[in-house]
């Protein structure tokens, strides 16, 4: 009976059909303060790291009152900056909570652990669009790609100061992705996901602050469990400009299906734009992964000594990933 169950499943999982993903871009939330010796130790080298992941990951700096309350970007906004720095709990600076569940000190968001949240896939996609200068009106648009994800979960939009420079006294002399204020709720707006396919979108509007520099502004949008604290996507204006012509599931096939020699991957026209391939085992272990170039239209990769199973291709162009199943035999 066991036997007959584990089939079934199998054949459930490999003949569900392919299910298209978002990119999910690693969610890091910054606490540190502009007084604290510590940070100025941590962040330099912080900031120097996620260079080189650059289009992969959106980043805030929150400065709660620890361990020193006199510092000036508290003071800017000393309830909100609270309010997100107790929403964590946070005890020390500078602390990095990564997707709103681990929280590490900013040394300890090394290259491995940046890494590891590489090319995650979320079912959310959220697209912001901002209009206006002094007075900006927000759009954010939640589209769900993927299977709507069950639970209770906030949408909560930001505004965030791309460089602030300011000669700190603990020497910083650049602060980055400086959080302003919040454009959602404290707490965050409620939201119902989507059924797949579609999207909902929230509009919000915010007059920036003479205190702030007008141009260095921009919004930062996400969504949050409720229960969990994870933050399955989020989103800013600047997304847009890497998305290019995204991949869908018709749009390429492979062959055969199941696999002995082989894998073949055709896509029905070239690729117009740069794209990454990626193969991954059933339980989600990457195996292979390697960049297509502009103008490709096939792949062909043996696999002749790999295990017997199922496996997973992913093409992953701009802010999309799609994803088919195919059979080792």
């Amino acid at each position: 009976m066991q036997r007959i169950l584990l089939i079934l499943f199998t054949f459930m999982l490999f003949f569900g059909g392919a299910q298209a993903q978002a990119k999910r871009y690693i969610f890091l939330e910054h606490f540190t303060n502009s007084r604290c010796g510590v940070c100025a130790s941590q962040n330099p080298g912080f900031f120097s790291r996620l260079q080189a992941y650059k289009n992969e990951y959106h980043h805030m700096t929150v400065h709660p009152p620890i361990p020193y309350s006199q510092c000036l970007l508290y003071q800017a906004n000393t309830a909100d900056n609270s309010a997100r720095s107790n929403f964590y709990g946070i005890q020390g600076t500078p602390t990095v909570v990564i997707h709103g569940l681990s929280s590490k000190s900013a040394n300890g968001v090394t290259n491995s652990v940046l890494d590891a949240e590489l090319n995650k896939t979320s079912p959310l996609e959220i697209k912001v669009v901002e209009t206006g200068t002094q007075n900006r009106s927000v759009s954010v648009e939640v589209k769900t790609i993927g299977t709507r994800p069950a639970g209770t979960y906030k949408l909560v939009v930001v505004a965030l100061e791309k460089e602030l420079n300011y000669a700190s006294p603990n020497g910083e002399k650049i602060h980055y992705n400086v959080f302003r204020d919040f454009v959602s709720s404290v707490n965050g707006d409620d939201i119902n996901l989507a059924a797949t396919g579609s999207s909902v979108t929230k509009n919000f509007t915010i007059s920036i602050q003479p205190s702030w520099v007008e141009n260095q502004i921009y919004m930062l949008a996400w969504i949050q469990d409720v229960s969990s604290k994870e933050v399955l996507n989020s989103g800013t204006k600047f997304d847009g400009l890497t998305a290019t012509h995204e991949i869908t599931v018709d749009q390429f096939s492979i062959y055969p299906n199941p696999v002995k020699e082989q894998l073949n991957i055709q896509f029905k026209q070239s690729l117009s734009t740069d794209s990454k391939l990626i193969i991954s085992n059933l339980f989600g272990k990457e195996i292979y992964a390697s960049q297509l170039k502009n103008g490709q239209n096939q792949v062909h990769l043996s696999v002749s000594d790999w295990n017997r199973g199922i496996y997973f291709v992913k093409i992953q162009t701009g802010k999309k990933l799609v994803t088919k199943k195919w059979l080792k035999d």
